[in-house]
């Protein structure tokens, strides 16, 4: 028998909006990271010689990458 007092259901649709809540929060983070990404961008476009911006670029894409897990299938299809 369970120890808690409510029937699973609520506990379960707590659960559910935990999650929701979690999804929610995920999405605005990766909202925020791509604006951040596109005025660094557009700084790095302002300030630096075409040379450096295509090693940044590289630096990023493949620092993204490793973060996502997919470096290697990422980088064989941008060949």
């Amino acid at each position: 028998m369970p120890s808690s007092s409510l029937p699973p259901g609520p506990e379960v649709s707590f659960t559910l909006l935990q999650e929701e809540q979690h999804q929610r929060e995920l999405s605005l983070l990766r909202k925020r990271l791509e604006e951040l990404e596109t005025r660094q961008r557009k700084q790095l476009e302002d300030l630096g010689p075409p040379r450096e911006r295509v090693m940044l670029d590289a630096h990023r894409d493949s620092a993204r990458n490793n973060s996502t897990g997919e470096g290697e299938v990422q980088s064989e299809d941008s060949k």
